[in-house]
């Protein structure tokens, strides 16, 4: 049914009215209960105090004189004698108004009774199973309420025991009954009901009641006892044991608790009835007046329902309709900047503050715009702390937070204002610098690298690897600049850490030579384009034209030759095909040298198997390759690397690759050496089996490529 305007004014009155007075009479209600249940508890707190203090005083009487008693040489003469049991009966009365006590019992040293002065109380002879004797048997003080043939009674038992030996020769216990009279006194002092109950059972009370009372514990109960209701509240006894079920229960009357609340009740009543008419009256005449006014509102209300936001109001008026239209306005406003805060947060870390890997990207695509336009520099740094998997286990996670936040305030700090800052991932952090080369963000990267080690709060070191690459110079498009900054961050790790390392392109004109058009050809994943990937890399090295095809055929027959099937023999050789694709990754200067190696650039060049793992990782469909990308110059004796694999814990396909991979090197010339002959690498490569390569793969590759040999030099 669909209501006119002045209609839904006069109800949303007379609605609001109605529903406040509800609200508020739900309110009344409720926070009454609670006052009540607030009430009944502390009369349950205030009333175990009082009893406690009452239990504390009466046992510390208890076990002052009953103390007193066992010290004394007659009681300690009495229970080493043969006496019978009245003896120690008579022994113990007499006692009794000297101790202020109700009752007594005397055992010896293996807990048997040897004199008691209430037989009511229905002791056992043997009062090992006792948990007061059995305490002061082991010369330990005990105090506990106990019941006792309908009746409740402090009990403090206490060892006799030889002054000089301190052994235990006997105990002494003293009962006071906790009399029901006591409940009537505590009424008086607390203007409180309550009444005394073992397992539900009334044994004493303030006022007549039935036999038993429920025991709620948790909170207040309504129970109608004679006629009348009441509040009820159960604690446990003081001193006695929970198991016991010994407690008291607090009661108050229902129409003494409540009677303070239905005044204010009717109260409300009326009032309500009365704001009721006045809203009938008063929503009538606004809703008369105010209907043509609120057509402006309600249209834009409409505009936000359907998630625009419309023109402020040009408030003129100063009366409510005025109010409203400024209401309306300041909750457009409020609206829309809760949305970009929404909307700030779905770009932001919420740890470091900085843009999010999501937000990244699209930054990096608009800034990879603009400065294709402008013609400006635009370069990337990527910064990955150092073994930050061990300092979070030796730091903990909140060390790591915190250690996360801090380098996210020195790049910060560090970097121009123009620079973009992003978490990158877990522990990456992204910088992506406008207007500036490569070589200035070098030097950027050094200071925050600088700042970052030598930050040391409570002497934790912290380092960081970091990863420089620029648009145009290392890559034409803003995938591939990633690709090359990941590569030259992973090369910094492998270099040994805490270091700037810049991508170094590919020479040549060769498409394949910018990161983004190797990982598109990655991503086509066809024998073709692979092939042609890898006469790209090996293009970077004059002297090894050929080297990643030769690898492959090699290494594929020498699979098919051990047996292999041809899936895997065709794994094989694609993967002899890639296993080089790292190299991209290392600069032309140390590839292209033509004397030998220093360290440092040997270290550079070990760094192509992990280098070329990051690069082929890019492609799902490759994924079986990567042992093979990764561990080709692992060797069998455990001194290859990157990770230093020994005996058969090296893939096979890497074992397989590694014996082609040395047998093409050692038989193409370089500008240090020429070539060895072919027999001469097989002898090297048949004397190394056992150290560098698996022994049964290196004697089957000889043995292939002399049969080879013989079947070429017949044909």
């Amino acid at each position: 049914m669909q209501f006119s305007l002045r209609t839904k004014i006069w109800l949303l009155l007379v609605g609001t009215v109605t529903g406040l007075t509800s609200v508020t009479l739900v309110a009344l209600t409720i926070l009454s209960g609670w006052e009540i249940d607030n009430a009944v508890r502390n009369d349950v707190r205030t009333t175990g105090s009082v009893l406690g203090q009452f239990l504390h005083e009466r046992s510390q009487m208890l076990q002052d004189d009953s103390l007193l008693l066992a010290r004394q040489t007659a009681t300690r003469q009495l229970i080493g004698s043969d006496a019978d049991r009245a003896t120690f009966t008579d022994y113990a009365r007499s006692w009794l108004k000297q101790l202020h006590a109700d009752a007594a019992r005397i055992t010896d040293g293996q807990g048997r009774l040897l004199g008691e002065t209430d037989t009511r109380t229905a002791f056992l002879a043997d009062q090992t199973q006792d948990s007061g004797v059995l305490e002061a048997l082991q010369g330990r003080i005990y105090t506990g309420v106990l019941q006792r043939k309908g009746r409740l009674m402090l009990a403090v038992t206490v060892p006799v025991a030889d002054p000089a030996s301190k052994i235990v020769q006997g105990t002494f216990t003293a009962y006071s009954a906790i009399d029901t009279q006591i409940a009537p006194e505590l009424k008086e002092t607390l203007s409180t009901d309550l009444a005394f109950v073992h397992e539900g059972r009334v044994i004493g009370a303030s006022i007549l009641l039935p036999a038993r009372l429920p025991t709620p514990e948790s909170a207040p109960q309504v129970v109608k006892l004679g006629g009348q209701r009441f509040f009820v509240l159960y604690a446990p006894l003081p001193y006695a044991d929970p198991k016991a079920r010994m407690g008291f229960v607090v009661l108050r009357p229902y129409d003494a608790a409540m009677g303070i609340y239905a005044p204010f009740q009717l109260a409300l009543v009326g009032v309500s009835a009365l704001a009721l008419m006045l809203a009938l009256a008063i929503g009538t005449a606004v809703a008369r007046n105010l209907t043509r006014p609120l057509d402006g509102v309600l249209r834009a209300a409409r505009v936000v329902r359907e998630g625009g936001w419309p023109e402020r109001f040009e408030v003129r008026r100063q009366d409510e309709l005025g109010l409203l239209q400024s209401a309306f306005n300041e909750m457009t406003e409020a609206m829309r900047a809760s949305q970009e805060r929404l909307l700030a947060l779905i770009d932001t870390d919420p740890l470091t503050g900085l843009d999010n890997h999501r937000r990244f990207q699209e930054r990096l695509a608009q800034e990879a715009k603009r400065s294709a336009a402008s013609g400006e520099p635009l370069s990337l740094l990527l910064f990955d702390l150092d073994e930050f998997q061990q300092f979070n286990q030796q730091y903990g996670h909140a060390a790591g937070d915190e250690a996360l936040q801090r380098v996210a305030l020195i790049l910060r700090s560090c970097l121009p204002e123009v620079a973009i800052l992003a978490r990158f991932g877990g522990e990456e952090f992204a910088a992506l610098l406008p207007q500036q080369s490569c070589r200035q963000a070098e030097e950027l990267a050094e200071r925050v690298r600088a700042v970052v080690a030598s930050s040391r709060p409570a002497d934790v070191i912290l380092t960081v690897s970091v990863g420089c690459a620029e648009l145009g110079l290392h890559s034409a498009q803003p995938e591939g600049l990633v690709l090359a900054a990941e590569l030259a961050v992973s090369r910094a790790k492998q270099l040994g850490r805490n270091r700037v390392c810049r991508f170094d392109s590919i020479s040549g004109d060769n498409e394949m030579a910018d990161p983004y058009q190797l990982h598109a050809f990655l991503k086509d994943g066809s024998l073709a384009t692979i092939q042609a990937l890898a006469a790209a890399v090996d293009a970077k090295d004059s002297y090894t034209q050929g080297h990643s095809r030769r690898v492959a055929e090699y290494a594929a027959d020498l699979a098919r030759y051990v047996g292999l099937p041809k899936g895997e023999a065709d794994l094989v050789y694609i993967t002899g095909t890639l296993h080089d694709v790292g190299k991209i990754g290392v600069p032309d200067a140390v590839l292209q040298k033509p004397g030998r190696l220093t360290a440092e650039e040997r270290a550079i060049i070990e760094t192509h198997p992990i280098l070329g793992e990051i690069i082929v990782r890019k492609a799902p469909q490759l994924a079986p390759t990567l042992p093979g990308v990764r561990h080709h110059h692992e060797r069998w004796d455990g001194m290859g690397y990157p990770d230093r694999l020994s005996g058969r814990a090296i893939p096979y396909l890497a074992r397989i690759l590694a014996i082609a991979d040395t047998f093409d090197a050692m038989t193409s010339d370089r500008p240090y050496r020429a070539g060895m002959p072919r027999e001469r690498a097989l002898e090297e490569i048949a004397q190394s089996a056992g150290t560098q390569f698996d022994p049964d793969l290196a004697q089957a590759f000889v043995a292939m490529m002399r049969a080879h040999s013989i079947l070429a030099h017949a044909a």
